[in-house]
């Protein structure tokens, strides 16, 4: 069963998130105290943090899950080689080319949820699970000089993610499987992907849903490719040649990466992290060593894979902002796909038609009746003379 969740229309996070006690945080908190010195707490936290939070999300009276802390400074180093690749993925239908260490210092950016205020005022603002697990999933805030490229030394472990980006594109937890599987494949953390890319991964099984494909790696990367390794930057995806699928969510992804904080599981929800015996379901910190994935090899694929891939051919680019906006909506995405499907029938029985013309004579599809058609002909003879003299 998948389980989704409203997409908030929650402004963008602003530029920065100013720390509580900074001269910014004073004068916002002192914009919102009310004369009777009480704060106004949803709309403290909704200017603070960028994304709206509402008087009910901040409302006490259940247990927060977000209380515990995890590890201290010395628990961490900075990112080495991952060890959470005890089992190689079974990539014999992909094209993967030599990669490059992509540890780099341009990821050395401080995250701003480094309270617990922060990240508990997030997580009743924004739901990552259903309603069953939602205090089972802990998020803890960093600690200052923590990057997205730390590695945690000791148990408990986690992983990062950039809370703006869950939330934008409704991101939910645990991963799918198809999700997971992507990660794991790439040999990348979560946080280690581009939004954008997300969004591909995301619109994919958005379709795939819809049209009731199972999604298989060896199917996407027929349609996308892994754009390049660069020591500067997050892990791209990019269309494979005259394959383009989906549209980038956004030209400029703004915003996000000082929004990263600390996902883990709880008591007895090893599911979030782990299969059975403790194998880590994808790489939970950056790794140094990311697969670059050029393609898929086509004559590994099984025949469901290569009838699938023949159909998603069919499509022209969709808006993957249209997909990720009608993913809670069923009926509104069924009209979508629906649209596009009968766009696509109309243009192809277009095309057969146009092609059958071109091969008919018109004329021999067309009942004439022969004698008058001689009579006519006499008639305009005889007018013709009679012009003449």
């Amino acid at each position: 069963m998948v389980i989704l969740r409203d997409l908030s229309d929650a402004r963008d996070y602003p530029l920065e998130i100013p720390s509580v006690g900074s001269d910014l945080e004073r004068q916002v908190r002192s914009h919102y105290t009310r004369a009777d010195g009480t704060l106004n707490t949803s709309d403290y936290f909704t200017e603070l943090s960028g994304f709206q939070v509402n008087s009910s999300d901040l409302e006490s009276g259940s247990s927060d899950s977000d209380s515990d802390s995890s590890g201290n400074d010395g628990d961490c180093v900075i990112i080495s080689p991952s060890s959470f690749t005890s089992k190689k993925p079974n990539n014999h239908s992909l094209i993967v080319a030599d990669s490059v260490s992509t540890i780099s210092t341009s990821m050395e950016i401080s995250s701003k949820f480094t309270t617990h205020e922060f990240v508990s005022t997030f997580r009743k603002a924004v739901k990552l699970t259903d309603l069953e697990h939602e205090n089972l999933i802990i998020t803890d805030p960093v600690n200052e000089g923590e990057y997205v490229t730390t590695v945690n030394a000791q148990e408990p472990h986690y992983f990062y993610m950039y809370t703006r980006v869950i939330q934008t594109l409704n991101i939910w937890l645990p991963f799918t499987t198809f999700e997971g599987q992507m990660l794991k494949t790439m040999n990348i953390a979560p946080n280690q992907l581009h939004p954008n890319s997300w969004a591909f991964i995301k619109a994919f099984e958005v379709v795939c849903r819809d049209l009731e494909i199972v999604p298989t790696i060896g199917i996407f990367f027929c349609f996308f490719q892994v754009k390049h390794l660069s020591p500067h930057s997050l892990i791209s995806l990019s269309s494979q040649a005259n394959r383009g699928c989906f549209s980038l969510y956004a030209s400029n992804f703004k915003h996000y990466r000082d929004t990263f904080a600390r996902f883990r599981c709880g008591e007895g929800f090893s599911d979030l992290l782990f299969v059975e015996f403790d194998e880590p379901l994808f790489p939970f910190y950056w790794s140094s060593s990311p697969r670059l994935i050029r393609g898929t090899k086509v004559e590994t694929l099984n025949e469901y894979e290569r009838e699938a891939v023949k159909f998603l051919a069919t499509f022209k680019v969709m808006s993957s902002g249209d997909l990720l906006t009608r993913e809670t909506t069923p009926e509104s995405l069924g009209e979508y796909m629906g649209k596009i499907t009968f766009v696509l029938k109309a243009r192809e029985a277009k095309q057969k038609a146009v092609a059958a013309a071109a091969l008919v004579d018109p004329l021999t599809q067309l009942v004439v009746e022969e004698s008058a058609s001689k009579g006519a002909k006499r008639k305009k003879q005889e007018e013709l003379r009679v012009a003449c003299y």
